[in-house]
């Protein structure tokens, strides 16, 4: 906006000057500017900074309920749908962290265990190859861009307006218990495609295996989820975790002194006080039948697009209506418009069980005790089945930009009622022994022996 502003004043200036040229006449003595320091400011009373009129008024581009909504195998939306249905009130989900462990799971499941996570993805026919290469492709293009971001802003001034700051990380891990290990072809295959870490623990010692879990989930969501597990049952025997975090400044950042005290309405119509930021800038925007968006950019590829229901309408409703094709086609109809935007700051924390809402996309075998096939993950597992799904997710937006992270954790447990799991224990003869030999049948002791040095 400040360089919109500084054109506007060279352009004055030189229509002065020229003016000033044709005119030899006396000008008027130019009168006094208002000395203003304080940062108080009525937004209400702010006329806008672009001076061009708009092309069109602002009318619907995109009626959605003129296009198909296609829900077959569009897994991104019927996910956020089932988990509106589900949440009471807010909620924040990845849908590609879900992806991304349920990917890892379906390469170690079998027969329709596998084909119902297949076909929830949207992939139908097609081999878990090709679900396989979308996720390596994603991570590859991830690590690539982070790298890009990283060798500019090294070569950004500290002090240098425009630094470059877009951070997008995945990370993939499994932990198995010592007495079901997995296959080494499954421990490949995830690091191939998904770069996951694989680790041995001793799932008995649950204070020590809860720490190199949740340090890991930690580390990977940059302190945003410090702890993803609280408890190990007796009966787990594999976890399996993504981990995502982003952070990104806003293109277009929101001033600190801008940000006032306002009014929100909530869903049930009590109205809370919010932080809510501000700033007059062109951005893409459309409206649709019934709702508008936004589309505000942060630095680098990724931008956070608003969907603001139309007066009457709930958000409920908004969502409800939302699919892969008609997000598309608002998608396509955004033009770039002088906005007056006003957003709320906010910090939330979200904890949501994934297992009914896979359940309600199809994915219902691998939860099942006696419909699971796990068998391509090891021998131990030929009798596991999955026995809870949830992702933890945080979000923080403010007037520099967004920082978000979500941990999707599957928890795999052993069938059946059975004792806790028997830990070898540790039989090491490393030091003087003694021996004896014997005669099991008749109990005779043959030899007995001792060893001081070898």
């Amino acid at each position: 906006m400040k360089k919109i502003i500084a054109s506007f004043s060279i352009v004055l200036l030189a229509a002065i000057a020229c003016d000033k040229d044709n005119n030899n006449e006396p000008q008027p003595e130019p009168v006094p500017t208002t000395d203003t320091t304080s940062h108080e400011i009525n937004t209400d009373t702010i006329p806008p900074f672009w001076c061009e009129i708009p092309d069109s008024p602002d009318e619907v581009a995109v009626e959605l309920c003129m296009i198909d909504a296609q829900t077959e195998g569009d897994f991104t939306f019927n996910i956020v749908k089932q988990l509106n249905n589900e949440a009471d009130g807010n909620f924040f989900l990845s849908p590609i962290s879900v992806q991304m462990a349920f990917a890892m799971l379906a390469n170690g499941a079998d027969g329709n265990s596998r084909k119902q996570i297949i076909d929830a993805f949207g992939y139908g026919s097609k081999s878990i190859d090709e679900l396989n290469n979308y996720c390596r492709k994603v991570i590859s293009d991830w690590d690539a861009l982070n790298s890009e971001y990283a060798n500019k802003s090294a070569q950004v001034s500290e002090y240098a307006e425009g630094a470059f700051q877009q951070t997008i990380e995945t990370a993939n891990a499994i932990w198995t218990d010592s007495c079901f290990p997995l296959f080494k072809e499954y421990i490949e295959l995830c690091n191939q495609y998904f770069d996951a870490e694989a680790a041995t623990l001793n799932f008995a010692n649950k204070d020590s295996s809860l720490a190199v879990m949740n340090g890991w989930c930690n580390q990977k969501t940059h302190g945003m989820i410090p702890k993803m597990l609280g408890d190990l049952d007796p009966l787990t025997i594999t976890i399996l975790a993504n981990a995502l975090y982003f952070k990104a400044d806003w293109e277009n950042q929101f001033e600190e002194y801008a940000t006032q005290k306002a009014d929100f309405t909530n869903a049930d119509g009590a109205v809370s006080q919010v932080d809510m930021m501000h700033q007059q800038e062109y951005f893409n925007y459309v409206r649709t039948d019934i709702f508008t968006m936004a589309e505000l950019p942060y630095t680098g590829t990724t931008c956070m697009d608003i969907i603001l229901p139309d007066s009457g309408i709930s958000v409920n409703q908004c969502v409800g209506q939302l699919s892969q094709s008609r997000f598309d086609a608002a998608l396509g109809k955004m033009s770039r418009k002088g906005l007056n935007v006003h957003l709320p700051k906010f910090d939330l924390e979200f904890n949501h069980n994934l297992v009914k809402i896979m359940n309600q996309l199809g994915v219902v075998d691998v939860f099942s005790k006696t419909l699971a096939d796990l068998s391509k993950m090891g021998n131990g597992h030929t009798e596991a089945f999955v026995s809870d799904a949830f992702q933890l997710s945080h979000i923080s937006v403010d007037e520099s930009g967004t920082e978000a992270a979500a941990v999707t954790v599957v928890v795999f447990e052993i069938t059946g009622v059975v004792g806790p799991v028997e830990v070898p224990i540790e039989f090491n003869v490393n030091r003087p022994f003694a021996y004896i030999i014997r005669d099991k049948q008749t109990g005779a002791i043959l030899f007995v022996g001792k060893v001081e040095k070898l």
